[in-house]
């Protein structure tokens, strides 16, 4: 939210200054002028005098109504220039805690990601150094082949790390180009869900995609969709449990959009986690240590996708018992916003 930068603004008409001005001058004219003109007009002293007990209370009522409309008009302007004086505080307010949660969560991004560098970076200059100093004999041995792959392994999680932080960065500076085509959803859902069947194997979790509501066609970029389900499914596999499941749908809603659905029954996300969670650098655990597979960038990437094809991100999740995350896309006349 913006800071408020515009004040108050101000009845310039009714200021107390001018106020008294205004008094000053008619009450002024008024005695100088209706004295004058009573008495030229009236020629019986009986009468004049009335006549001029009748002007002065005239004159206290005018001038009592004046003040009591002034007053009030006054006291409109004023309540109205408190309200705006409010509603500046309560957005400088608002644009501060918004501030400061980004600046958390910015915190903890660094945090996560010093820990997740420092890791494959120290297995990578290890091994290295190893080979480098042949401890173990000439180089040919054995040990050295498996100590490359692991060399092997650990440069490719810091390339998948960078490619994230790369990717969340483009989309959120307007970089990434969107190229809308008619994809055929079973293809991309089955082509991802084959992608993940062995990281689901091993941790002994079970897709199941549901063919039977599936729309038959999803109008997206290829390489975005398949991002952005790629994403779902590594968050489903990672926060799952041993023994449990990801059911995926893909139906086409009544009104023409296609909601690309993926339900797991892994850990679930806090009630209080749920309204940032898919802001960037956002993770459902904070400390490095424990979520050593996780940057807080996945979910970020699929909503700014999401949010490319003019589509919306929705998530549900009951803390212990699992999370739905949907993606729906627009019906085919829904322009792609850039």
């Amino acid at each position: 939210m913006p800071f408020a930068t515009a004040g108050p603004r101000r009845n310039k008409l009714l200021t107390p200054a001018r106020i008294m001005v205004i008094y000053i001058t008619v009450g002024s004219l008024w005695i100088l002028f209706s004295d004058a003109a009573l008495h030229a007009l009236v020629a019986d002293p009986v009468l004049e005098s009335r006549l001029q007990t009748a002007k002065g209370w005239f004159y206290v009522l005018v001038t009592g109504v004046l003040v009591y409309l002034l007053a009030r008009a006054m006291r409109g302007s004023y309540q109205a220039e408190n309200r705006e004086r409010l509603r500046a505080e309560a957005d400088l307010t608002e644009a501060l805690k918004r501030a400061e949660e980004a600046n958390q969560a910015k915190s903890q991004f660094l945090a996560t990601m010093s820990h997740e560098f420092r890791t494959p970076l120290n297995a990578i200059l290890g091994f290295s150094d190893i080979i480098q100093a042949e401890i173990f004999g000439p180089l040919g041995a054995k040990s050295y082949k498996e100590y490359a792959g692991d060399i092997n392994r650990s440069g490719s999680l810091m390339l998948a790390l960078v490619n994230d932080i790369l990717d969340i960065s483009e989309i959120e500076a307007g970089k990434r180009q969107i190229t809308k085509e008619t994809l055929n959803l079973a293809d991309v859902l089955e082509t991802c869900i084959k992608d993940f069947r062995h990281a689901a194997s091993a941790a002994g979790v079970t897709i199941v995609l549901d063919r039977d509501s599936l729309a038959p066609s999803v109008i997206g970029d290829r390489v975005c969709v398949i991002q952005i389900v790629s994403n779902l499914l590594g968050n489903a596999i990672k926060y799952n449990k041993p023994g449990g499941h990801i059911d995926v749908s893909a139906p086409m809603l009544p009104n023409g959009s296609v909601q690309i659905t993926v339900r797991d029954t892994g850990i679930g996300i806090p009630a209080d986690k749920l309204p940032t969670i898919a802001e960037p650098f956002a993770q459902v655990i904070a400390d490095p240590h424990i979520t050593s597979n996780g940057k807080g960038l996945g979910l970020a990437i699929v909503n700014s996708l999401a949010t490319a094809h003019s589509g919306r991100l929705a998530i549900d999740s009951v803390l212990g018992e699992g999370t739905t995350v949907s993606v729906t896309f627009p019906p085919p006349d829904g322009p792609a916003k850039n």
